[in-house]
């Protein structure tokens, strides 16, 4: 019969470095032990009598932070999802390297919310595990509400790490994406314009890890459109917004115009519901992210694209 593990022992309640391990075992450790997907968790302070971590990993348990093993960190420079992923052949893996630093940081450091604000400490994920931990005195159930979040971070890394970088490359080669400069002020402004229904892929492209662009303009099938940019460099919309909903309010009514002043309102304006001026990320949006009753632009993305060059330097 072969070998299937059925129990993870840890020692104490589950913080952030115990939990992000787990989460490494039961998602990558499949293949190395089997069944750790469905394993069960249990709190023992010490091992049973006569066993060791190895002799017990013979009869399908994993024990984690006791009894000197090999995921017992205690006394090592790693921590303990450090020596996991070590042992799984997944310590390198660009998508868990901030994962893998953050659990490293509460660990060693105390440090898994660096900000001293007492609010940002206390909706922290360290800070809200330790409230799970006070609230339920239940490692299982803590485990599971924080695994969700661990799986959706994991999954938007990859994204980052290895697909958006692959999507973007082929839509520049496809034509489907372009980057050029523009001035404002004395300001150089990298705009990126791209045809994709990706949502991650406006904030990839801003990222250091991306283009580092400034303004991202994003198109997606269904024509809806989308123009985000770089808080830090306090982009002036204004004019671009104006040029927008001017050229969208003619599409639909030839011969009439509306007043400069109201092509500039912050929010919605009646006239022209397609294009929302969001000030507070300063954003113009074409329904956003799920758009709800709001027609996608009639202007055509060759277009939008002038109007960015016209507009932006005003």
């Amino acid at each position: 019969m072969d070998l299937k593990f059925t129990k993870i022992i840890i020692p104490t309640t589950p913080h952030a470095d115990v939990i992000a391990g787990i989460f490494l075992l039961k998602k990558f450790g499949n293949e190395k032990y089997p069944d750790i997907i469905n394993a069960s968790i249990e709190i023992l302070q010490q091992l049973p009598g006569g066993e060791t971590s190895d002799s017990l990993e013979k009869k399908g348990i994993i024990v984690l932070d006791v009894g000197k093993g090999k995921f017992d960190h205690h006394g090592k420079d790693s921590n303990l999802s450090q020596l996991i992923a070590d042992d799984l052949g997944i310590l390198k893996e660009g998508a868990l390297v901030k994962l893998l630093s953050y659990a490293e940081r509460d660990d060693k450091y105390g440090l898994g919310t660096i900000s001293t604000d007492q609010i940002d400490k206390a909706f922290g994920l360290s800070g809200l595990i330790t409230a799970l931990n006070k609230g339920m005195m239940n490692p299982e159930k803590v485990i599971s509400i924080i695994f969700p979040l661990l799986e959706a971070h994991y999954n938007e890394e990859r994204k980052r790490v290895y697909d958006l970088p692959i999507e973007f490359k082929k839509r520049l080669q496809d034509g489907k994406a372009e980057i050029f400069e523009v001035k404002q002020a004395k300001k150089k402004l990298k705009v990126a314009i791209i045809e994709s229904d990706d949502v991650s892929m406006p904030g990839w492209l801003k990222s250091s890890i991306g283009i580092k662009a400034d303004i991202v303009c994003q198109r997606k099938t269904d024509g809806f459109t989308n123009i985000i940019t770089n808080q830090l460099k306090k982009v002036d919309l204004r004019w671009l917004v104006a040029y927008l909903r001017d050229e969208e309010f003619k599409l639909k009514n030839k011969g009439k115009n509306i007043l400069i002043n109201r092509l500039m309102t912050p929010g919605k304006v009646e006239e022209v519901p397609e294009w929302y001026y969001d000030r507070a990320t300063n954003s113009i949006l074409n329904g956003g992210a799920n758009p709800k009753g709001i027609p996608s632009t009639a202007i055509p993305l060759k277009r939008i694209k002038e109007i960015i060059e016209e507009a932006i330097p005003r």
